[in-house]
């Protein structure tokens, strides 16, 4: 694996909160540690202790539960949120064009970490 400079570590860290973790699915540092070593970022637990606090300084609202885990409360949209828009899409699929719809579908799928797209996947609600 090629060895990348961890310039944007920060960015990865964000990313790793954003799409794998919520309130009920919570990640240890040593975890992204090694999620991003997987991305070829190679850092120790203290320098992704930092960015968190990095990240909480600049308003991101991280939760620790010390000996549990990390995880990014959401303020966004909820799966439920985009559960009731897509179904609204899909009703009106009609009145609207297709790739309009796919557009939007697309963003609003955006809004959701993975846990919460395979839950709208159960309900058949992914376009």
């Amino acid at each position: 694996m090629k060895k990348r400079k961890n310039f944007g570590i920060i960015l990865h860290i964000l990313n790793i909160l954003q799409t794998e973790t919520d309130a009920e699915h919570l990640i240890t540092q040593k975890e992204i540690v090694k999620r991003l070593r997987k991305e070829g970022i190679i850092c120790r637990r203290y320098t992704v202790e930092c960015n968190l606090e990095c990240l909480r300084e600049f308003g991101y609202d991280i939760q620790t539960i010390k000996g549990v885990g990390t995880y990014l409360k959401k303020d966004g949209l909820t799966a439920d949120d985009v559960f009731v828009l897509l179904e609204g899409l899909k009703r009106g699929n009609f009145i609207l064009e297709k790739d309009y719809v796919a557009n939007i579908s697309q963003k609003l799928k955006k809004q959701l970490n993975n846990f919460e797209i395979e839950e709208l996947k159960n309900k058949n609600m992914i376009l």
